[in-house]
């Protein structure tokens, strides 16, 4: 295989339509089962306080995109996340070191003292290159699926909690809920109010979406649900999922876990959803306990890598 000669660089807004290409050619070599569309890889660039001008590197050669890695800095948590992919045809050939050699300098000169990304753990590939890169293996989170026939919940006695649809113009409710339900969670990071405006307003997300839970007039829990994208591919099966499912650190131990889990999973029945899929930590015993109460399995599992760029690393933990 000859060399590849590229040019590694910063994204331009006139690259959009070569990222794109370089998004699709990729999975349809791959067929990973990624769902894609311009749309989505659209708003993904727009999103509040990325900057892909400053935060995203591309690899080009003969003027088209062969490969890019982006940043979403953390400055709260000192993270910095890691994405990115190469076009199959331009793998092993360097262009990967360069990007992150890119993104690492980028990530140290933000301030950032840990550069993480996530991977399948079934992609091997990418498990020695990140081995390569220096990076090593931190967390596991677990997918989970659940076929909503055979949802299983004891039926839940909301008794003095009440459960409502998110309205407009309650955004700031949400972002608080949120905030203090996973103050201190492994990876969260706190959100701002644009934040979940933005993701509120995704195309085909809204407000409704969001079951929050209400003890008299005080927000104690939520369950943020969303329709998977990829419904709109003929003869799909119609999937949701639960993108977050929250309770105030004050009303744990009460059941409001249940109450917004039932009420989520209903509202995706009520349209049409056949399986639904959510993600977990692999170290919280008590919401792992609640999905498989409710009959979801798992099915996959993501891994988390690490780079240390300030500070002292930890011990290796083990795979579970």
């Amino acid at each position: 295989m000859t060399a590849t000669m590229f040019t590694i660089r910063n994204y331009r807004p006139q690259d959009f339509d070569s990222y794109v290409r370089l998004h699709i050619e990729t999975e349809r070599l791959d067929r990973s089962g990624r769902y894609l569309s311009t749309q989505r890889l659209s708003e993904d660039l727009e999103r509040p306080n990325f900057a892909p001008q400053e935060n995203v590197f591309v690899a080009e050669s003969n003027g088209s995109l062969v490969g890019y890695a982006g940043l979403n800095l953390e400055p709260d948590t000192g993270r910095a996340l890691l994405s990115g992919l190469i076009h199959p045809r331009h793998r092993r050939q360097g262009a990967a070191s360069k990007l992150f050699a890119c993104a690492r300098q980028r990530a140290a000169e933000a301030g950032s003292t840990a550069l993480q990304i996530s991977i399948p753990q079934s992609n091997l590939a990418a498990k020695k290159t990140l081995e390569r890169l220096g990076l090593r293996y931190i967390r596991v989170f677990f997918e989970l699926k659940l076929d909503t026939d055979n949802f299983h919940m004891t039926a839940v006695n909301p008794g003095r909690f009440i459960n409502r649809r998110l309205l407009r113009g309650e955004e700031d409710r949400l972002t608080a809920l949120q905030n203090r339900s996973f103050a201190g969670s492994w990876g969260f990071n706190p959100n701002t109010i644009a934040e979940i405006i933005y993701w509120l307003n995704m195309s085909g997300c809204s407000p409704a979406d969001v079951t929050m839970i209400y003890y008299q007039d005080t927000p104690v829990g939520y369950c943020w649900t969303r329709l998977d994208p990829a419904n709109d591919k003929i003869g799909a099966n119609i999937k949701g999922l639960i993108h977050m499912l929250g309770v105030d650190p004050d009303f744990r131990k009460k059941g409001i876990g249940r109450i917004a889990l039932a009420a989520g999973i209903s509202y995706l029945k009520g349209k049409g959803v056949e399986t639904v899929v959510l993600t977990v930590d692999s170290q919280n015993p008590a919401a792992l306990a609640l999905y498989e109460s409710a009959g979801f399995t798992m099915y996959s599992k993501t891994e988390w890598y690490e780079l240390r760029l300030a500070g002292r690393n930890t011990a290796m933990p083990k795979k579970p």
